[in-house]
């Protein structure tokens, strides 16, 4: 007999499944602090009531750390209580929320600094203060 494939989660309870996500994340922590591989859980992507994800948010709390990010739409990165767990928004420039993750590294990907632009920084200091920041070749 073949399995039955459940598509739609609500016939689970709500701390069930919260509780299952939880134990997602713990996963990914601990394989964060094993490999330093960041890990990310899409919430959209899961068949979740707003119940549901309302209880995850409150169950992973709020950290010390929130962040807003104006480009192409706003994006809100809030540590949870959990150091190394994110709780990450993007909403497109109609305000639509078009991601809901979890985040699971020291510092979200979205929030690094590219090298590149790190080094046009560099020299616009540079400029900006009349002075070489650049270190001179040896």
């Amino acid at each position: 007999m073949a399995a039955r494939r459940v598509k739609n989660f609500d016939v689970f309870s709500v701390d069930g499944l919260v509780d299952a996500l939880l134990m997602e994340v713990a996963a990914l922590l601990e394989n964060f602090l094993a490999h330093k591989r960041p890990g990310i859980i899409d919430l959209l992507g899961l068949p979740l009531s707003a119940a549901c994800l309302a209880a995850l948010e409150e169950r992973l709390g709020e950290g010390e750390i929130a962040v807003l990010l104006r480009v192409s739409g706003e994006s809100h990165i809030r540590e949870t209580r959990f150091p190394g767990v994110w709780w990450t928004r993007h909403l497109d420039e109609t305000g639509r929320v078009v991601a809901l993750l979890i985040e699971v590294a020291d510092v979200p990907e979205i929030l690094r600094a590219d090298p590149v632009d790190m080094q046009h920084s560099l020299r616009r200091l540079g400029e900006a203060t009349n002075f070489s920041l650049a270190r001179p070749a040896r």
